[in-house]
């Protein structure tokens, strides 16, 4: 006999230097039926606490008084949003792991988004447990200028890595199923920059991502985030940073080699169509290692992961890059003889502005087609992947009691 069992809603409330919001968005969020649990991310030796000008007594009484409403976890250091959100999908992860209709949505702790928003997307989430559920907010005049500035930025760099459409890939509000955990857990990133991973990552293996509209909500102009746009636009972009680096020191290798043999040899047509091929033979041998072992292996650990089990991974990586390099110089080579046969255009002004073209031609497809974690071994690494120690551990049957002291995690569960 089928028996459907209850949807277990659970909030995961990330939580840095939070004033008494916080009390109020875990109260809501468990009298609408949530299990709430709070991750306190080093509150206590944040900058308002190091400067004087918020007393350490002051976060201990708000997580006290949170433990009403939810189960609180609580480090020492601040290790960014992303660690903090990690940490409690490992513990509900374990905490519900009999249980096999739960559904996660992450809430912010300002009272940014309404708690009737965070239903819409967790009961959305249940019904389709394969898919992200993300809250999509309409930007419009009334908006800060750097978050219609950022998300602007951002919603067009993701596409152009991603191929996919997102409105809002900068939003907080996020739910899933007990069906995405593990791929949640295994998103490389402890900052920020996780949450743009974790779009990058679920875009890269064509799990569904759909976008329900929500409150657009900004207390005092969202002055109160924590986002650094130096630092953290950093860490999101930086895998597109590397490939600059190494895009650059490929085409300084090309340029300096088509160069000199146009120089020496003239500036015919057959000239410059071998010089480009010997050029870019030499290039692209340099740019395939740059680019496999510091670019996308450097932030893609399931790539590695999968090429230590595999071992004609290389060989798979590199036949794609060549093919793909045969197919980018074709299509540049083309260009560049058309360009500068059929325009009164310097040959070495052609070539950069062509180059810049293919530039973004090259990462997109290395992104998705080249270097992309796919097939058997990576799907084997995720489901094994080991969630982080969170020091709540609790049985099916004893989830109301904690016993014993943690270090360095301070882990108090709801009485």
């Amino acid at each position: 006999m089928y028996i459907e069992t209850a949807l277990i809603k659970i909030a995961v409330i990330p939580a840095y230097e939070p004033d008494e919001m916080l009390i109020e968005v875990a109260s809501e969020a468990a009298a609408s039926g949530f299990e709430v649990v709070v991750v306190d991310d080093g509150s206590a030796s944040g900058n308002s606490v190091k400067s004087g000008k918020v007393p350490v007594e002051k976060y201990d009484r708000i997580f006290g008084d949170v433990m009403s409403f939810a189960h609180v976890i609580r480090y020492p250091e601040n290790r960014g949003k992303g660690y903090a959100m990690k940490q409690a999908f490992a513990y509900i992860k374990e905490e519900y792991k009999y249980e096999d209709n739960y559904a996660v949505v992450v809430i912010d702790s300002d009272g940014q988004h309404k708690i009737s928003d965070a239903t819409r997307l967790v009961e959305h989430a249940a019904v389709h447990p394969g898919t992200l559920v993300l809250g999509s907010r309409k930007q419009g005049p009334s908006s800060p200028l750097r978050s219609r500035i950022g998300n602007g930025i951002t919603r067009n760099v993701f596409r152009l890595l991603s191929g996919v459409r997102i409105y809002d890939t900068q939003t907080g509000l996020r739910a899933f199923s007990k069906k995405l955990m593990d791929r949640m857990l295994s998103v490389p990133g402890d900052r920020y920059e996780y949450e743009m991973n974790m779009l990058m990552d679920l875009a890269r293996e064509q799990v569904p991502m759909e976008e329900l509209t929500i409150e657009t909500i900004y207390i005092d102009n969202n002055a109160g985030s924590h986002f650094d746009p130096l630092k953290d636009s950093i860490r999101i972009y930086k895998e597109l940073f590397r490939f600059s680096l190494s895009g650059f020191a490929g085409f300084l290798i090309d340029f300096a080699i088509f160069g000199c043999i146009v120089e020496l040899f003239g500036k015919t047509a057959y000239v410059m169509l071998c010089a480009n091929v010997f050029a870019r033979l030499i290039s692209a041998t340099a740019n395939y290692s740059i680019n496999r072992n510091f670019v996308f292996a450097g932030t893609d650990n399931e790539y590695i992961e999968a090429e230590k089990r595999n071992k004609d991974s290389v060989a798979n990586s590199a036949g794609k890059y060549m093919l793909l390099a045969v197919t980018i110089l074709a299509l540049n080579t083309t260009l560049l003889c058309a360009v500068t046969k059929f325009l009164p255009v310097n040959p070495m002004i052609a070539k950069v502005c062509i180059e810049i073209l293919m530039f973004f031609v090259n990462f997109t497809l290395q992104r998705r087609f080249v270097f992309a974690a796919s097939g058997k071994g990576v799907e084997q690494n995720k489901v094994s992947a080991q969630p982080m120690r969170v020091e709540a551990k609790h049985t099916g049957e004893d989830r109301e009691s904690v016993k014993g002291s943690h270090s360095p995690f301070q882990d108090y569960g709801v009485a």
